[in-house]
């Protein structure tokens, strides 16, 4: 908000400032508060309400399908049981996908491993990647709004640090968790969600 006010102060002081170019400047500033002011409208609404349109999900069918539409510049791999089933609102469980995918390709050296299995009464999901990782310290960090740590401000300066906190408090409003668990190399991101037993 600062900057912006800034260049819309040196547009008016200063007539050779190129006015166009402040006002495309403008833009972007009011594309990215628009960005985050959504964001932070759905992570509220997430918190403070029940997930709507609630029906039974085939999650390794929900994660080939999201896989699918995923970049192949990072190979993501996914090794998924049959029949592991959730209840569960499909737009907000392929949201937190999404941001899982999206983070792991973009962290990765050269791949992304995604499985999907059970865990007693549990669906387990895990999202890992073979990059630098996380260390313990900020594995609950990461999940505050707007924190973000240097190498994620490196990789992609645009993000709002609200990506991870959505996705928590998605699988959370779905009575589940999400945690980023130890594992050899990168970062390993694992949900977990009540099953439904068939």
């Amino acid at each position: 908000m600062t900057g912006l006010r800034a260049s819309v102060e040196e547009a008016l002081l200063y007539p050779d400032v190129d006015a166009r170019e402040t006002l495309h400047e403008v833009l972007q500033a009011a594309e990215r508060f628009q960005t985050i002011i959504n964001e932070m409208l759905m992570l509220t609404k997430v918190r403070t309400s029940s997930p709507h349109d609630v029906e039974l999900i085939d999650v390794g069918a929900l994660i080939r399908e999201e896989v699918a539409r995923r970049s192949r510049d990072i190979p993501i791999h996914v090794r998924a049981d049959d029949e592991v089933t959730v209840r569960g609102n499909a737009v907000q469980l392929t949201e937190v996908l999404t941001n899982l995918l999206v983070n792991a390709q973009r962290h990765a050296h050269s791949r992304v491993e995604v499985t999907v299995g059970r865990d007693e009464a549990l669906a387990l999901v895990t999202v890992c990647d073979d990059g630098e990782g996380i260390s313990p310290g900020d594995r609950d960090r990461v999940f505050q709004p707007f924190v973000r740590l240097s190498e994620s401000r490196e990789r992609d300066p645009g993000g709002s640090g609200l990506g991870l906190p959505i996705s928590r408090a998605i699988v959370q409003a779905h009575f589940g968790t999400l945690r980023i668990e130890d594992s050899p190399r990168g970062a390993c991101f694992v949900i977990r969600l009540p099953l439904i037993r068939s």
